[in-house]
């Protein structure tokens, strides 16, 4: 399907009506190719590769080798990225702030998107070509009863055409699976979450002479991550000391002896609820919050709560609006609540086990730097390249070993049949796909019959059944799994935050939309995000397939409508060349841009989730999170668009065909019947306008016959007129 601008070359004419096919076969698709020794590679006028549809195929494999060499120099730069070391094969192309990792991510995946769907544009018009029949393969076929699909995707062929071009489509339909399945996952982002400590003090703990209670009760956990590793004192310990800058902060801020320390920021209580309302902190840690309390009697410390932060839990921020003021809460509440409140004009509450129930007038948040990134794996990329190399190879052995040539489109069938009838299918004119299948293919012998079709056919006429059922499936299986993904994602979201699907972005990992499962290692999430990539690929196919059908059956119909040129792969003078196999340019470029969309959407739909956790201390842990996040905005921007392309291939199915004809359905028996032209000079006529219908009598049975001819008084059939083969040889 991928464009390709296809050149001219001209005819000899001269060629006699009689002899072998195989010295005919070779003069009637192109002329030039008799110039060469049948062991050559090339033309002595011109390269085989700058005629016909060599040039699209040429154009596809040269696309692939410029994926592939994209491909290899970028893994070698985020490889020997002298700024980022690679850590168990995972290496760091950026490492920052969280919003442009975010963009640089975006941008990648965009770009991945529109290289996969080159790749597979490019494949799907070589696999085209290659499934392609060869005049001499079509009449073997005939021989048995047998047909073969011509100008349409076709997997039958794979049986009836030489081993060569079968090993080489099935190895670039296969190298297409683990490329799909792993490509956007080559590229991702590791989100960096902070672990914290939440302080609640009260509004005095920063005076000085305070009496501040560090009781161990209250400070255990802070005491067992600040132990020193040299001595071994924890915090509270006489003569502790600890030797590590950020600890010695927090101890600092703790004992309320650094009320204005660099590295602390004061935020009002909307300031604070806003930044903490999230899943995952990345640029803030730390956090004091000052309560409206004066320290009594029955609670004279200044230090009235204090918790960690555990971001493994399925809501990390819940701690702001749980009742008992604890991360590890189990009750689901709403975290922005407190924001609507403050925005209201009402207060922050809290209630804590210590004093009760006190409001939040400000707090000291400690301030850090971003550590989000955006990576890559590197066996992941090894095996996408590998995939490449090959497709890439067999597209440029498709080129290069293309010796004899194929009826790729309608108009190379109807030259070849006219210029060399089809013994096989003489006395059948009327033959449609359906008349092949029930009395041809059992060899059934056939007379004159009346011509029954009334009023035009419909698009959908033009596509098997078999066609329908594999891209009705395929959508099915996609629209259903977006909607029952959708489902739970929306029921699991709405259990977890009573919040907008907008606010989640797209792609976005969060602690809310995660799948909750535990995965070994990376690569088995990966597997799992990616498992939608190679069915949207074989939708693709399908649904190319399903047009290139409709398309042909269109081009078909015209026939019956008026005069017109043949289109060729290699025209000769008179006909016209091609720049597509079936799907001109105003189809091709939307389907492809539409498969690229989808392709996108999925990936930000159900993607790879890993976050890298720092404690409160800015060191990094040593398990990150890997597993699959979905984002529910997506899925409903991909079922949206999945469900406009299936109305809008339905809808193109409705469309009535140009004229009364035939609908042959890219069947080579039904083509081959059509194209019995009466009288001598049958092979002239391939040069000019022509059109199918009533010729008139055919012979002098009294019979009247239905084939392509130039003449300007070819009619449409008429109904329940009875008409047959040309009479003569083989009757």
């Amino acid at each position: 399907m991928a464009a390709a601008l296809i050149g001219n070359n001209h005819y000899n004419k001269g060629v006699g009506g009689g002899g072998k096919f195989a010295s005919i076969e070779l003069l009637t698709l192109d002329s030039d190719f008799t110039q060469e020794e049948s062991n050559s590679f090339s033309s002595v006028r011109k390269p085989i590769w700058y005629t016909g549809w060599h040039t699209g195929v040429l154009v596809s494999a040269t696309s692939a080798v410029i994926v592939l060499f994209i491909n290899i120099g970028l893994t070698i730069y985020a490889a020997t990225n002298p700024r980022y070391m690679m850590e168990g094969r995972i290496g760091t192309l950026y490492s920052g702030s969280c919003d442009k990792t975010k963009t640089i991510e975006l941008w990648l995946h965009l770009g991945i998107n529109a290289l996969s769907t080159l790749l597979l544009s490019g494949s799907n018009y070589t696999q085209q070509y290659l499934a392609a029949p060869t005049r001499s393969e079509i009449d073997a076929a005939h021989a048995k009863r047998q047909w073969m699909d011509i100008g349409v995707p076709s997997v039958r062929n794979l049986l009836r055409i030489k081993r060569e071009r079968a090993l080489l489509w099935i190895i670039i339909g296969f190298m297409s699976i683990p490329l799909h399945l792993l490509y956007n996952s080559g590229v991702f982002t590791s989100l960096a979450a902070n672990e914290f400590f939440i302080t609640v003090v009260s509004n005095n703990h920063f005076e000085p002479r305070t009496y501040r209670n560090t009781t161990k009760t209250q400070i255990s956990t802070f005491q067992d991550m600040s132990l020193n590793a040299t001595t071994g004192r924890k915090y509270g310990d006489v003569g502790y000391q600890t030797n590590s800058s950020k600890i010695q902060l927090f101890s600092s801020m703790l004992e309320g002896l650094s009320p204005s320390t660099q590295g602390y920021e004061d935020l009002t209580s909307l300031e604070c609820a806003k930044v903490y309302n999230t899943d995952f902190v990345s640029h803030h840690r730390n956090l004091f919050l000052i309560a409206k309390h004066i320290s009594n009697p029955a609670h004279p410390g200044t230090i009235l709560a204090m918790h960690i932060s555990d971001l493994r839990r399925s809501s990390p921020s819940n701690w702001i609006c749980s009742d008992d003021f604890d991360p590890q809460s189990t009750d689901c509440c709403d975290p922005s609540e407190p924001t609507t409140n403050l925005t209201s004009g009402l207060q922050w509450w809290v209630k804590l086990k210590t004093v009760g129930e006190v409001e939040i007038i400000g707090c000291k948040s400690e301030i850090t730097n971003e550590k989000c990134k955006v990576q890559f794996s590197l066996d992941i990329m090894i095996v996408v390249i590998c995939c490449n190399l090959v497709k890439a190879c067999c597209m440029v052995m498709a080129v290069v070993r293309s010796r004899e040539p194929t009826l790729v489109t309608l108009g190379d069938a109807v030259d070849s049949f006219l210029r060399t009838p089809d013994q096989t299918t003489i006395g059948i004119c009327f033959a449609d796909r359906q008349f092949i299948k029930r009395e041809w293919r059992h060899g059934w012998k056939t007379g004159p019959r009346q011509w029954k079709q009334k009023g035009l056919h419909r698009w959908w006429t033009s596509v098997s059944k078999k066609r329908w059922i594999v891209c009705n499936f395929f959508c099915s299986i996609t629209i259903i799994a977006a909607g029952v993904l959708l489902r739970f994602g929306m029921i699991s979201d709405g259990e977890l935050r009573d919040t907008d699907l907008k606010s989640m972005g797209l792609g976005k990992v969060n602690g809310i939309s995660l799948v909750r499962a535990s995965f070994r290692n990376i690569t088995h999430a990966i597997l799992i995000a990616n498992l939608p990539q190679t069915v949207l690929s074989f939708l693709y196919l399908s649904y190319n397939s399903l047009f290139t059908c409709m398309l042909a059956g269109h081009e078909w119909s015209l026939f019956g409508h008026h005069h017109r040129t043949l289109r060729v792969t290699s025209p000769g003078p008179g006909q016209r060349s091609t720049y597509w196999l079936q799907i001109p340019y105003t189809y091709a470029i939307p389907l492809m841009t539409i498969s690229g969309l989808l392709h996108w959407l999925t990936s930000q739909s159900i993607f790879l989730a890993r976050v890298e956790i720092w404690d409160s201390f800015g060191r990094e842990t040593p398990s990150p999170i890997s597993t699959v996040g979905y984002s529910c905005i997506a899925i409903i921007f991909l079922l949206t668009l999945g469900i406009l392309a299936l109305l809008t291939a339905a809808g193109m199915g409705y469309k009535k065909f140009a004229a009364e004809i035939t609908t042959v359905g890219n069947c080579s028996a039904a083509i081959s019947a059509a194209c019995h032209a009466s009288g001598p000079g049958s092979e002239e006529i391939t040069g000019e306008k022509v059109r199918w219908g009533d010729v008139g009598i055919a012979s002098n049975l009294g019979v009247r016959h239905l084939t392509f001819s130039s003449e300007e008084e070819v009619r449409k059939p008429e109904f329940g007129e009875a008409y047959a083969g040309k009479m003569g040889e083989g009757e």
